[in-house]
């Protein structure tokens, strides 16, 4: 059968026409009109129909059938039907589209029978249809710009192919919800014909990246799109996953070479067998890695030479894993087994060991304990000690205990001691890392421009020594000591000079005398003769160069060109917009100014209408409409708009929020071609050329000079500048005769840029053939031209960066984050005199000599104390000078001694003590906390009666994260490495459609890496000596766990249940019986630890037991589940017959960084919000939780609406309505969860432990009642320690009028106090993270 379509058009058809009445009546249908598919509109003519119908009986009767009479009736029938059809429906006249007609001839062929007729026409109108769509879309496509990319300087064709090829593999495996469409959509999007190709990939990394809160999966995509541009740097070209297999084989090698040869790794990785190793990688594990957890790698951790790295994600866990098995008999096997439970996410080493491992400086430890002695020599021995341990970790822990209290004679003199608060401050000072800041209006670039330090704050964005911009995570203010020593730097390339403290450091180059060729410099950098170093303010002198970064980020603005870019830099310089929005000007000399030629010439291209006024010779103005002619309201005719804008500019593209001229935020980071025209816009009208060579610009906006510095900047160009003052009172006189006088001063800026090849070509100078400036690692090195002591000023400024830990000054590279908390916790015992100034060392108000705003602290509590408050009883403070052995004592033995004390004083043989109500200071104690965050509360007792090591020595204290229970003395600081279990990535289906724990991979997992940590000790670099003693006596270590939450919600168990606390005893009684296991183990093979004789463990008293010992040595007052679920019986056995390698095994760390790594839920942690936003220069982007959105799509419920909700609720389901209770109560966020889940589950897993954990507790709407049970709770369920204290107090109302989470002061009563502070650790900001030093990059509890 034929189609309609098969007839000849040329051949004669016969006459379809109506009857005579139909025929002659065309002026029947006048009224009546088509609509055409291209939108045409024609007269309503039946013969077409006719025609059309006719062609369809041809094609199915044959050409021989034109002269049918029967075909010619059945077409007039046909004909008069569907005309008809169409009369009816608009009896008076109307229209009708193409598509209505055809469809009623398919009808009207239906009704009368010839339904072959009918499906040759429907097929006819299907292959039209589809000639019409390819049509379309040829002509789409030639409407379509050709993009091009650039590489190697070059422009060539963008291969859409190729990019299709590498979304689909970064989205292949990851489900149906993944579509690589959006994703290509989405770049295209954002490109520009001529973007560089590492653009292209950056483009679809972010694509993805915005795509996350559609569905986490995303993040999958994100991250492999991230690998393919981090094998691109390493590898030196595009290589695809799936030919990793091969290349990590051939590069393994190479790069551990290439590593040692830099200086970077230790020599002995290059005895390996490296073709063995490197063929051990397994290059789908890069597949595991979500955005988050990669970025953070390679952001820093990845080993780099000169800011280009050098280190694939495989070839940095076999290094850490070398650099951990570099004693081992055999080497190669026991690297493979470490690199497999690393790169699997099964467990993962602390953030010190990932760092150095195998590096030439093997610092893996990070946790140490002191004990300051009572005298000056031993109290600044320790102060070094602290200084020369933070240098190479974090995590201090010190006991100050011993030092005697305020009032306390001097031995041998008649002198009173200040106490310890004196000294604390000195060790704050030396912690936080005195005198690195700058003055308060030293610019900074920030995503909005140059900003003062001073208006910086949480969440911007920073320019950073990568090139790319960084979320500030804290600004600080401090104020200045005077004596701290602040200079002026003046930089050639600058305006201003920056007035900063000496010890802050810059990126500088040192030592290159003042008239060496570039060229020599540059060859001496290679040499390694000099380099570019951080170096401290006070240390730079005249001539040496100091860094400003080069932005590496572009951001197209969609639709823009590069005219369009060209004539915004005219309005900057030259133009306005009136002040009622309505007219927009640019004004210029007639006579000499080419801007105005090309206003002009843009205005009439794109058919704006506009007039010019003209005063004498030398001045004219081009105006025109902002609008379009205007918008006129239907009813009254009134003007009620102006139209369509003329312009893809608006005021605020102009004008700041003060009226002055500045580059907008969308426009400061186009691509290079935009960016010179724009450039170019502003130099011929606001710039010039001197002596043919020499170019400059002049402006009385300091906001405009700093958005042209920038973009030159951006362009590779240092510029230097001036401020400059001059009275303007004169009368002039126009062209025209006419007169104008002018008042005041002028205010203006001279900026003086080099005249490069690129930028004297836009305004016809000759470009220069030297420069006075270095181009280094993607930075410009300028000199400094002065320096100079100043008068410190009042008030400095710092800021902390996430990644880059750097951030750019109107005119050098500064490092990040000077003065800032340090990695050190101080801690007193309740009984010190010192105690109550001890409480308020982070009050804000009082004697700032007696505060320390910046360290952390710690009450290390007796259980003498907990039980005078449980009584209501008094409690006695003393100074140590008068009771030393108080410090050495817990337990009974520390009752009976105290009670001892007390008697005495009552006696009136003690002169020094001071009686309070217990009640009125545990009281005191949650107050302080509440409001500054501080102390923290740790319990002496537990630490010790529950210590394995007790015949060795005495607990002081923990740590900075409180995780850490090791014993400390004169001659001993004590160490700890640590590294935690991926609890999540050890549940396996229990074949009743749930999960359970798989004890088998745990035990295997434990074991080796209980070895990993065991082989740190002997590796780990020591700074003092007594650490390193101290270490190799009693090999402790501490393996934790991480990703508690995500394992709960695996198991379909909320946090706040009974079944929550089981399996935190389940989960952890495996952890302990195989960590403990595995120690027994290493002690078979490699000998007991030396001071195993006399321990616990020696005694078969297993952490377990010491509960009993607990109780027996306070009384009673501990309640806590004693039950036990494997076979402890054969362990004991093992370990009478063994021993054990390490003195302590287990603590559970905070792991922020890590589980930030593998992408689990921190630690022990409930999730603090199931949704959060991250940003940078390119936009926001969305962290989900994948398991919730798992759960709401199952349901229908997860859709832009919810994760609206989850935005406003800040990432809370509990007020969301719609989601069923059962997922609330699964997916309940941190401050939903009653504190006394918190405790009830830390205090099971506590009870296997050998040493502590970091137990941040969450309180919302918190009450001096409800942190008085919550703290009792924790003594009596035989906690060790707590941590942080989160509150967060906000109603909703404050919500809704104020920053909310404000810190509130707990007063005596137990009722809520008015706002004690702004922010601060316990504030809703702080909240979120889970260092203790609210420090995500923190190497302390890692």
């Amino acid at each position: 059968m034929r189609l309609a379509s098969d007839i000849d058009p040329s051949a004669p058809l016969p006459n379809p026409s109506m009857s005579e009445e139909g025929a002659g009546s065309l002026e029947r249908y006048a009224d009546y009109k088509v609509i055409r598919r291209n939108g045409a509109v024609v007269g309503f003519a039946p013969d077409k129909i006719a025609v059309a119908v006719t062609k369809a009986f041809l094609a199915v009767a044959g050409g021989t059938a034109a002269a049918s009479a029967g075909v010619r009736e059945k077409v007039q029938a046909v004909t008069q039907a569907v005309v008809g059809a169409l009369v009816r429906r608009h009896p008076s006249g109307g229209t009708f589209h193409i598509e209505d007609i055809q469809d009623q001839v398919e009808l009207a062929l239906m009704r009368a029978g010839e339904h072959q007729v009918a499906r040759s026409y429907v097929l006819y109108r299907e292959e039209r249809a589809r000639e019409r769509a390819a049509r379309a879309q040829e002509a789409a496509e030639a409407r379509q710009p050709k993009l091009h990319v650039t590489v190697n300087g070059a422009k060539v064709p963008l291969e859409l192919g190729t990019l299709e090829a590498l979304v689909a593999s970064a989205c292949q495996g990851l489900g149906d919800a993944v579509e690589p469409k959006k994703i290509i959509d989405a770049t295209l999007r954002d490109l520009y014909d001529g973007v560089p190709l590492e653009e292209v990939h950056k483009c679809a990394i972010l694509a993805a990246r915005m795509l996350i809160e559609q569905d986490p999966a995303y993040t999958y995509a994100s991250a492999r799109l991230l690998l393919h541009t981090i094998r691109h740097e390493v590898l030196g070209e595009e290589v695809a996953h799936e030919q990793m297999a091969t290349r990590y084989a051939e590069y393994f090698p190479a790069f551990i070479q290439q590593g040692i040869k830099a200086q970077l790794l230790d020599e002995k990785l290059g005895t390996f067998d490296l073709q063995r190793l490197g063929e051990a990688l397994k290059p789908e594990r890069d597949l595991k890695f979500d955005y988050l957890g990669l970025q953070t790698l390679y952001d820093r951790y990845f080993l780099h030479i000169h800011d280009h790295h050098i280190e694939l994600p495989q070839a940095f866990f076999m290094r850490v894993a070398m650099g951990l098995s570099i004693n081992e008999v055999n080497r190669e096997e026991r690297a493979i087994a470490f690199y497999d439970v690393l790169s699997t996410f099964d467990f993962m080493s602390s953030t010190p060991t990932l760092f150095n491992s195998g590096t030439q400086r093997s610092q893996l430890s990070s946790c140490y304990l002191t004990t300051v002695p009572d005298d000056l020599d031993g109290i600044y021995e320790a102060i070094k000690e602290n200084a020369l341990l933070s240098k190479f970790a974090g995590g201090l822990g010190n006991d100050w205990t011993q030092v005697r209290a305020l009032g306390s004679y001097i031995k041998g003199t008649n002198g009173k001691s200040q106490g310890i608060i004196p000294f604390l401050k000195v060790v704050s000072d030396t912690a936080v890392a005195v005198n690195q800041c700058f003055a308060p209006d030293t610019g900074v670039y920030t995503a909005d421009g140059l900003k003062p330090i001073r208006e910086v704050r949480q969440g911007d964005l920073v320019l950073g020594k990568s090139g790319q911009y960084r979320e500030v995570e804290r600004r600080y203010a401090y104020n200045q000591d005077p004596k701290d020593a602040m200079v002026a730097v003046k930089v050639k390339h600058a305006i201003d000079p920056l007035l900063v403290t000496a010890g802050h450091p810059f990126y500088a180059i040192r030592g290159v005398p003042m008239e060496q060729a570039n060229s020599r410099t540059l060859a001496w950098m290679a040499k390694g003769k000099v380099k570019a170093e951080w170096v401290e303010a006070g240390q730079l002198r005249e001539g040496d160069y100091v860094a400003q970064v080069v932005p590496t980020e572009v951001v197209h603005a969609a639709g823009l060109t590069e005219d369009d870019a060209r004539f915004y830099g005219i309005l900057l310089g030259d133009g306005h917009l009136s002040k009622n929005g309505l007219e927009w000007g640019v004004s210029g000399n007639p006579q000499k100014d080419d801007h105005l030629a090309f206003a002009r010439a843009y205005l009439a291209e794109r058919g704006i209408h506009y007039w010019e006024h003209q005063r004498g010779e030398n001045y004219g103005q081009v105006r025109w409409a902002s609008g379009h002619g205007v918008v006129r309201d239907g009813t009254t005719g009134r003007i009620a708009g102006d139209g369509a804008p003329t312009m893809p500019f608006t005021h605020e593209d102009l004008y700041d929020e003060s009226g002055k001229k500045r580059i907008a935020r969308r426009f400061t980071h186009l691509p290079r071609g935009h960016t010179l025209a724009m450039i170019r816009g502003l130099l011929e009208t606001d710039g010039g050329v001197s002596r043919g060579k020499e170019i400059y610009f002049t402006n009385t906006s300091k906001p405009l000079i700093d958005g042209l510095r920038y973009q030159l900047l951006r362009m590779g160009v240092p510029t230097a500048g001036q401020y400059r003052e001059r009275e303007n009172g004169h009368t002039a006189t126009r062209s025209d005769g006419s007169t104008a006088t002018f008042s005041g001063t002028t205010k203006a800026y001279d900026l003086r840029i080099p005249a490069v090849a690129e930028i004297a070509a836009l305004v016809g100078a000759r470009p220069i053939t030297k420069k006075n400036w270095l181009e280094v690692e993607g930075k410009l090195f300028s000199r400094i031209t002065e320096i100079r002591e100043i008068t410190p000023k009042p008030f400095v400024f710092d800021l902390k960066v996430e990644a880059d830990e750097s951030y750019m000054t109107e005119a050098g590279l500064a490092h990040n984050g000077g003065k800032r908390k340090g990695a050190v916790c101080c801690y007193l015992e309740t009984w010190h005199l010192d105690i109550e100034e001890f409480l308020e060392l982070r009050k804000n108000t009082g004697d700032d000599r007696r505060r320390t705003h910046d360290m952390n602290t710690a009450n290390w509590i007796p259980d003498l104390f907990m039980k005078r408050v449980m009584e209501g009883g008094e409690w006695t403070l003393f100074s140590p000078s008068d009771c030393p052995d108080l410090h050495d004592k817990f337990g009974k033995a520390f009752e009976e001694a105290y009670t001892r004390y007390e008697e005495k004083a009552a006696r009136g043989e003690l002169k020094l003590f001071r009686k309070i109500p217990a009640l009125t200071l545990w009281r005191k104690m949650l107050s302080m906390l509440f409001e500054t965050g501080h102390p923290w509360i740790t319990f002496k007792d537990p630490c010790n009666v529950r210590s394995p090591q007790q015949h060795v020595g005495v607990v002081h204290s923990s740590n900075l994260c409180t995780e850490i229970s090791l014993n400390t003395n004169a001659s001993e600081i004590a160490v700890c490495n640590l590294g935690s279990v991926n609890l999540v990535a050890h549940l396996k289906d229990d074949g009743q459609g749930g999960k359970t724990l798989d004890h088998e991979k745990l035990k295997r997992t434990i074991a080796t890496a209980m070895r990993m940590l065991d082989n740190v000790i002997d590796i780990n670099y020591y700074a003092v000596k007594k650490a390193r003693d101290s270490n190799y006596r009693h090999r402790p270590v501490g393996l934790g766990i991480m990703g508690f939450q995500d394992a709960l919600q695996d198991l379909r168990v909320p946090y706040a249940s009974d079944a929550a606390i089981e399996f935190a005893d389940r989960s952890m009684e495996a952890v302990c019986y195989y960590a403990y296991w595995a120690s027994t183990e290493l002690a078979e093979e490699r000998g007991r630890y030396s001071s195993y004789a006399g321990s616990l463990w020696d005694k078969g008293i297993l952490p377990q037991d010491t509960l009993r010992l607990l109780l027996e040595q306070r009384g009673g007052y501990v309640d806590v589940d004693t039950s036990e679920s494997m076979d402890w019986a054969s362990l004991r056995a093992r370990i009478a017959k063994h021993g054990m390698r390490n003195s302590n095994c287990v603590a559970i760390a905070p792991t922020a960084t890590i589980s930030n790594i593998i992408g689990v839920s921190a630690s022990i942690e409930p999730n603090y919000q199931n949704l959060y936003v991250k940003s940078n220069l390119s936009g926001e982007f969305t962290v989900v939780n994948e398991h919730l959105v798992r759960d709401l799509k199952k349901l229908g419920l997860w859709d832009t609406v919810m994760v609206a909700d989850l935005k406003h609720f800040d990432g809370s389901i509990g007020k969301i309505d719609r989601v069923p209770q059962e997922l609330r109560s699964l997916y309940a966020t941190a401050f939903e969860v009653e504190p006394k889940w918190i405790v009830e589950a830390a205090a099971r897993r506590q009870k296997w432990i050998d040493q502590a954990q970091s137990l941040n507790i969450y309180m919302a709407g918190a009450s001096g009642k409800k942190l008085d049970e919550t703290y009792k709770l924790a003594w009596l369920r035989g906690l060790k320690t707590t941590y942080y204290l989160r509150t967060l107090a906000a109603t909703s109302a404050e919500k809704s009028t104020g920053k909310g989470g404000e810190l509130n002061a707990v007063p005596a009563h137990g009722g809520l106090g008015a706002s004690g502070m702004g922010a601060g650790e316990g504030s809703a900001e702080a909240a979120g993270k889970f260092c203790s030093i609210d420090n995500p990059d923190c190497e302390a509890c890692q």
